[in-house]
């Protein structure tokens, strides 16, 4: 029973060793990059060919999950020489001018000028709020929005042809159709309603 066991042991540390002279990657495919190069994500997650293709695993690419453009990143291993890296990057969606965040509140680096200038723009005083002021973002996208300012009181947002006051984002959302069919140059969202002001 020893000497089958021993005999097994053996066997297995003779395959670790095999797998690390072969197979070998001949070619890295990256999908979903746009901001990245395939190149870009290929060196970030540290594969290479010529690489043991077996020892690419998701463990080896996780230097992919900490950089801060890449939302998420799956790798699949293609017999007999090929590794698929599928990234899902995060995109800038607002900004105080120096600083731009992701949806998720992820700052991420190295953005433009060019593009921030095309980033609605975060602004106010007290405690921060950003993470209020990104939901806001994502529920009024779609109605242009430009500037976000916000105080212990509440939020000031400046829409495309509107100007939008409430005091939380929960309680947008409780009136959020009164909104939406009441939009003018000056909506207030109050707990019992909106109201709406033109000039």
């Amino acid at each position: 029973m020893r000497g089958l066991l021993l005999t097994l042991l053996v066997l297995t540390c003779a395959a670790v060793v095999v797998t690390r002279f072969v197979p070998r990657v001949q070619q890295v495919v990256v999908i979903g990059a746009e901001r990245y190069t395939p190149e870009d994500v290929a060196a970030v997650a540290g594969v290479h060919p010529g690489d043991p293709l077996l020892w690419v695993t998701r463990s080896s690419v996780r230097r992919l999950a900490v950089d801060p453009w890449i939302h998420s990143a799956t790798v699949l291993r293609r017999w007999p020489d090929t590794v698929e890296l599928t990234v899902s990057e995060r995109s800038p969606v607002l900004t105080d001018g120096a600083i731009a965040w992701a949806a998720d509140g992820t700052v991420l680096p190295g953005v433009t000028a060019a593009e921030l200038s095309v980033l609605p723009v975060l602004e106010g005083w007290g405690e921060s709020r950003l993470y209020e002021a990104l939901e806001l973002e994502r529920l009024l996208r779609q109605f242009g929005v430009q500037v976000i300012s916000f105080s212990p009181e509440g939020f000031e947002i400046q829409l495309t042809g509107t100007t939008l006051h409430t005091p939380s984002a929960h309680a947008l959302r409780r009136q959020w159709s009164a909104f939406v069919g009441h939009r003018g140059a000056n909506v207030a969202v109050y707990p019992w309603g909106v109201a709406t002001r033109d000039e």
